[in-house]
């Protein structure tokens, strides 16, 4: 621990979904351009990590000079990041609330060099929980470790570097298959896939998960609320029409329809989840409207995050680059970087200025704000 100063406290950060019962043109802005990027973004009095869904455990700790060695191969993910301070100090917030205190002194105010690293602690099992807690998330094990170490730098700025990433740049596509049926319908067949052991669920198995989850002894059989399906896509009885089977009224008659989708599968016995599900453009007719819309999404899905990224790296001085150089200052393969460029122009936050001998400048542009709709009800 330095001599300035540590301090270890809880984050608690809440990953954001789009929601489908809005046309996704609603959800762009929230959505294309992520104040996270991939693992964490820095500016001007402000850092945004990506705490997950918590609570972490978050280390916070100063010092005079760059870090010598600190375990930097017991990270899943460590990044560095420069960082500017207009008051000398830190304060450890949440996404929605801070106490206003100072957490962290750094010194004076102005340029430091930030490192970031994480990595998920070991989950122990029957964990006591803490007595008469108000807030459900205090009772519950940290999931993850993160530790920010800053230190004073003079001089030209060094834009972000990625020294290892747990997951990949760019991520996988999403199939589609919770933006098209929604959340009531999905709900059982992610209940097969996230919780069931390798050799899958029965359905007495999902009938004791109900009820191990205060969902009631009803739980499978109970009717399916009636849903209007989003705009330029098939409704759940059109969507079962075009795979052969009858409209699915409760969670039950849902399961066979997940098989017939590829979503599932089933020996006579056990539903198991696909590990890699088919696309629902593969496998479903759709208006060409739908398609397009869907497609914005699982692309959104994919390159929000590390499009961000190299926003991150263009305003911190990096402009200059070219794809290999990139690649290898993000983590990233070289496809990879190209189809984040090509997200990041088409939503307008850069444009890219080609140069010779590969190289380019990426140039930041001011987004143009849309008016925002509130509903209360």
């Amino acid at each position: 621990r330095s001599s300035k100063g540590s301090r270890d406290d809880r984050l608690y950060a809440p990953t954001p979904r789009p929601s489908p019962g809005l046309p996704y043109t609603t959800l762009l802005d929230a959505t294309d351009a992520h104040p996270c990027g991939t693992i964490v973004r820095t500016g001007h009095g402000w850092l945004f990590a990506a705490g997950g869904d918590g609570p972490c455990v978050v280390r916070l700790r100063a010092h005079a000079d760059r870090p010598g060695d600190f375990g930097g191969d017991d990270w899943a993910d460590l990044v560095e990041v420069p960082y500017r301070s207009s008051t000398g100090a830190v304060e450890l917030a949440s996404l929605t609330t801070g106490s206003g205190d100072e957490d962290l002194r750094l010194g004076e105010r102005g340029l430091y060099r930030l490192r970031v690293a994480h990595r998920p602690l070991p989950q122990t099992i029957g964990a006591v929980a803490v007595e008469e807690e108000d807030d459900e998330d205090e009772a519950r094990e940290p999931t993850d470790l993160w530790q920010l170490d800053f230190w004073p730098v003079t001089g030209t700025v060094d834009p972000p570097r990625w020294v290892r990433r747990m997951r990949p740049a760019v991520r996988f596509v999403d199939p589609g298959w919770f933006w098209v049926l929604g959340y009531q319908a999905i709900e059982i067949a992610n209940v097969v896939r996230w919780t069931s052991p390798g050799d899958g669920m029965t359905v007495d198995d999902l009938r004791r998960w109900g009820i191990d989850h205060y969902r009631g002894e009803a739980w499978l059989d109970q009717p399916q609320r009636m849903t209007i399906p989003m705009r330029n896509y098939p409704s759940l009885a059109e969507i079962a029409a075009q795979v052969g089977l009858r409209e699915p009224r409760s969670r039950r008659e849902l399961l066979p329809l997940f098989v017939a989708l590829g979503v599932l599968t089933f020996d006579g016995s056990r539903y198991v989840g696909v590990e890699r599900p088919p696309m629902v453009q593969d496998v479903l007719e759709l208006p060409a409207a739908g398609v397009a819309n869907l497609e914005a999404y699982q692309v959104t899905g994919q390159f929000t995050g590390y499009a961000a990224d190299l926003v991150s790296v263009a305003l911190w001085d990096g402009a200059e680059q070219s794809i290999e150089s990139l690649a290898a200052r993000t983590i990233g393969s070289e496809d990879d970087v190209r189809g984040a460029l090509q997200f990041a122009e088409g939503r307008g936050l850069l444009r890219i200025d080609h140069q010779p001998e590969d190289q380019f400048v990426m140039v930041p542009l001011k987004r143009k704000p849309r008016p925002a709709v509130y509903v209360h009800g």
